[in-house]
């Protein structure tokens, strides 16, 4: 009986940290990245920018 009980804890552990993992790549994969709103930023203040003062050819 020692070992079931071991054995109980050790898939407990296991399944928690399959949970904390699963749900790190979820959140990973749904989540926007950071780059992705900062690239936004710049093509708004680019266009704004082009509004106020025209195209410039760079």
């Amino acid at each position: 009986m020692q070992i079931l009980t071991h054995s109980h804890q050790f898939f407990d552990i296991l399944l928690l940290k399959d949970k904390e993992m699963l749900k790190k790549l979820l959140n990973t994969l749904i989540r926007p990245k950071v780059t992705n709103i900062i690239d936004g930023k710049t093509w708004i203040q680019k266009i704004l920018l082009e509004e106020k003062f025209g195209k410039i050819n760079s």
